[in-house]
């Protein structure tokens, strides 16, 4: 569901929150501090927040109720509700703060104070927050409305005795819409100082912090002959001393760090760790410097050899249409009946496109955390699924996991056909199904297919009662469907001809298609069940599709056409269409050229040897760019701050699949390079330091591995932190990541708002945080991609130690020569990292390039 809300945030509220039905909870908490005794907190009050200083409204959040509306703020200690749509009941817009327990016996007070703007009504009460809704207080107790005149506040303050049994679960809710609303909309209501008292209530355990380990590691670890770096936070402006100990605890390493200094993207000021010389392999080691120390972590050859195995078997557990089932799930607990099995959608009778006809499109994977299957997203992960075993034709090893058969533990094991195949199967069967079959719009693609309202979180998909709709065609879809579907017809011809001729058959129809209809774009504008995937330009689409026809037919009229586009081979480094604009990338749902290139660079085709190699060099030259902004960067990321918003500077909605997706073109650089330059292999290797926990919040991005993993991502079935009865997630999902749009209501209900924390920072676990800590199936792709890739060359590489810059060799071709001088000149002149070695340019060592590198060089070639 990537960068989707990006519009008013009472519609973030009214597709999220919708129909909650589980326990208030504050964000989770995890930390590696020695257990201590528990401390309580709000003793006397089961409100854990009354009074909303700071800008935090949590776990106080307002619940919508389609097609009820509301935004809110929280200002100068009060939270502030804007009714803009009161729904048909009053319950269709609620402020409430769930969790809570009303002892049998114990008297409590409640007390609140309220303004609005406008006459109206509110209607409070404390009890149930799921069925029966009992209630065990309501104004007066007798159902009463709170009757407010404009702009005159009102404090309540009354009592009651629990005189039922002991009931978890409980809430304090204010209902606001319905009949509540008696003036005309909108108004804003006005809440401070809410209370439930309980003299004998013990308060809540402390939470714990998060942890904070100065010192931060790879936390799965590093291979023996690559780099080997940490970061450490330190305001000494000296290098400072460093030991690498074992797991015994003895000294086996030590050296002096290299003062990085500040580091914008996180805010913090660093230094660099660099042990990579150190190649014993180990378990447990751990860095430290002073009194600060890192997170237990290992050196080895096998670091992500189950990881790469858990992020393919992510696409099993998120597959449509059947039951998920042991032993093919794993453990029980991540067994599920078959969501939508017979998934049987019409057009949307709402949208301005209409067309006679019924498709099953049963089948295929999830999009994300929700129900929803959109074919621009599906199009790239199964073309990144598929292009891993593609790959590994060319320059791996087919017969090892995920590649061979009976290596994923899926249903097909066992069929003698590699079962990453089979996996890209199940989604390409569906994404064929998005055809439309008849009218002036045949051989066309629908966009998407989803609930025509957003499902609640704890909302498992074989759960899911809404009615679901095919929402219109666009270019975008079908030529997305036309290059899978080429793509799937080459790597299925040894194996099923049959199937082969009916993908290219799709994918020539599509092709045809599309070429008909070449502007039918997308809408940007939000949805209430599904996001919107937005494109107003395709030529990167038609170029992508082009490549993948003319490599699997040999087709002219698809070679001349991608010969013609702008996009002709190029790898950008820099992405501007889909949602995204002037971010640091490669590729992503928007932006598919790379994906492309991509292709004619690795598949034999009868482009010229020439247009081969400019291929192949384009793609070193971006993964040159990307490796330069890591060096550059304090905790060796590959990825810089970028505009993402109307003057909001920052990270982007999953960032951390523009991470991973770099890794792919850095792979792909070490591949074209024979395997001899191992500065790319490096890169792939520090892109994955940074997701398992070299990086500001000491956090691993990847669900069951490391010491500090992400535990809550936002999930319909892997919903513990929202209903207990449903399991967490299993190992091997990467979410979003830090995001400086900050779009949710609970990160802004933290007080968190857009540009008021470091792009790194911008980050929470939490399953309601959508914005942050989404999970989906175009980032684990590349995920299931980086970490096979590493598991087969990590192992191989040597000589991973420090890389000896050669200063004054600028362009990195192996002398020191007027070539040198002019690419340094042409660098000040223009600040074109990609005509440079960065580190070969530095002449002076203090970590810039800067006219006295220049003079220094000047200096070097005179004498």
């Amino acid at each position: 569901m990537k960068k989707r809300f990006i519009k008013k945030m009472s519609k973030f509220m009214a597709l999220i929150m919708l129909a909650m039905c589980f326990s208030a909870y504050l964000p989770p908490v995890k930390s590696n501090a020695e257990t201590k005794s528990t401390k309580y907190v709000s003793k006397g009050d089961l409100i854990r927040n009354n009074t909303f200083d700071g800008g935090v409204g949590l776990p106080w959040h307002v619940v919508e109720t389609y097609p009820a509306l509301a935004d809110f703020a929280i200002e100068n200690g009060k939270y502030n509700i804007t009714i803009r749509n009161k729904g048909t009941e009053r319950w269709d817009v609620q402020f409430r703060h769930r969790g809570l327990t009303l002892e049998r016996g114990h008297t409590y007070t409640v007390k609140f104070t309220v303004v609005a703007t406008k006459d109206c009504k509110i209607y409070p009460k404390v009890g149930d927050q799921g069925e029966p809704y009992a209630e065990y207080w309501n104004y007066n107790q007798n159902w009463d409305f709170v009757e407010l005149k404009a702009n005159t506040p009102v404090t309540i303050t009354q009592e009651f005795t629990m005189r039922e049994a002991t009931k978890p679960n409980c809430e304090f809710t204010f209902h606001l819409g319905g009949d509540c609303a008696t003036s005309p909309l909108p108004y804003t209501i006005s809440f401070d100082d809410i209370h439930l008292l309980d003299p004998d209530f013990e308060g809540y355990p402390a939470e714990e912090e998060e942890p904070t380990n100065e010192i931060r590691v790879n936390q799965e670890g590093y291979y023996p002959g690559l780099e080997k770096k940490a970061t450490l936070v330190s305001s000494s402006t000296s290098p400072v001393k460093w030991e690498l100990l074992d797991s015994s605890r003895r000294v086996v390493d030590s050296g002096q760090t290299k003062v990085f200094g500040f580091d914008k993207a996180s805010g913090d000021h660093v230094h660099i760790i660099d042990f990579s010389s150190y190649e014993t392999e180990g378990r447990n080691y751990v860095l430290v410097s002073g009194s600060a120390e890192s997170m237990p972590f290992n050196i080895g050859t096998d670091i992500y050899s189950k990881m790469k195995y858990d992020a393919m078997k992510y696409f099993y557990h998120n597959r449509s249409g059947i039951e998920i089932k042991m032993p093919y799930c794993e453990e029980p607990q991540w067994a599920r009946p078959a969501g939508h099995p017979n998934d049987l959608m019409k057009p949307d009778p709402t949208k301005s496109y209409q067309g006679n006809y019924t498709l099953d499109v049963t089948g295929g994977w999830y999009d994300a955390g929700d129900h929803g299957k959109y074919v621009v997203n599906g199009g790239i992960s199964v073309w990144t699924v598929m292009n891993q075993y593609e790959r590994a034709l060319y320059y791996g090893d087919t017969s090892v996991a995920p590649f061979a058969d009976n290596t994923l533990n899926i249903p097909e094991s066992g069929n003698g056909i590699p079962d990453i195949l089979d996996e890209a199967r199940y989604e390409v069967e569906m994404l064929m199904k998005m055809q439309v079959p008849s009218g002036p719009l045949k051989g066309m693609a629908h966009h998407k297919g989803h609930d025509e309202r957003w499902t609640a979180l704890a909302v498992p998909p074989h759960m899911d009662t809404m009615d679901r709709y095919l929402q219109p065609p666009s270019t975008a879809a079908t030529l997305n469907l036309a290059a899978a579907a080429a793509q799937s017809a080459r790597l299925w011809e040894e194996y099923d001809s049959t199937f082969a001729a009916k993908c290219l058959s799709v994918a020539e129809t599509a092709w045809e298609a599309a070429v008909a209809n070449p502007n039918i774009y997308a809408t940007m504008e939000q949805e209430p069940g599904g996001g919107p995937y937005g494109d107003d330009y395709v030529g990167d689409e038609f170029y992508w599709a082009a490549c993948e026809l003319f490599v699997t037919t040999g087709n002219t009229k698809y070679l001349n056409y991608l010969r013609d586009s702008k996009h002709y081979l190029e790898m950008p480094y820099e992405l501007v269409g889909g949602e995204v604009l002037g971010l640091v990338g490669c590729f992503d749902w928007g932006n598919t050229a790379g994906l492309g290139t991509i292709t004619l660079a690795l598949v034999p085709n009868k482009l010229e040897a020439s247009e081969v190699n400019k291929a192949r060099s384009n793609i070193k030259t971006a993964a040159d760019k990307f490796i330069a902004i890591a060096e550059a960067q304090g905790y060796g990321v590959p990825i810089e701050e970028g505009p993402i918003g109307d003057n909001l500077v920052g990270y982007p909605w999953g960032s951390n699949s523009f991470v991973v997706n770099e890794a792919i073109v850095m792979s792909y650089a070490f591949d074209f390079s024979d395997h001899k330059d191992l500065k790319y292999l490096n890169g792939v290797a520090n892109a994955m330091d940074y997701l398992m926990g070299r990086n500001a919040l000491v956090q691993c991005y990847i669900s069951g591995y490391g010491e500090n993993p992400a535990e809550n991502p936002h999930h319909r079935f892997w919903s513990y932190q929202a209903d207990n009865s449903l399991p967490k997630a299993p190992p091997g999902c990467l979410v979003g990541g830090p995001n400086s749009g900050l779009q949710d209501p609970w990160v802004r209900g933290s007080g968190w708002l857009p540009g008021s924390r470091p792009a790194q920072k911008c980050y929470m676990d939490n399953i309601e945080s959508w914005s942050t800590n989404e999970i989906t199936i175009n980032w684990n792709a590349p995920l299931a991609w980086v970490t096979a890739y590493l598991d087969e060359q990590g192992p191989k590489a040597t000589g991973g130690g420090p890389v000896v810059p050669v200063y004054g060799d600028v362009n990195g071709d192996g002398s020191i020569d007027a070539l040198d001088f002019a690419a340094l000149k042409r660098y000040l002149l223009t600040q074109d990292i990609t005509a440079i070695n960065y580190e070969n340019s530095d002449m002076n060592s203090d970590g810039v390039v800067d006219a006295i590198d220049f003079a220094l060089l000047k200096k070097l070639l005179l004498n």
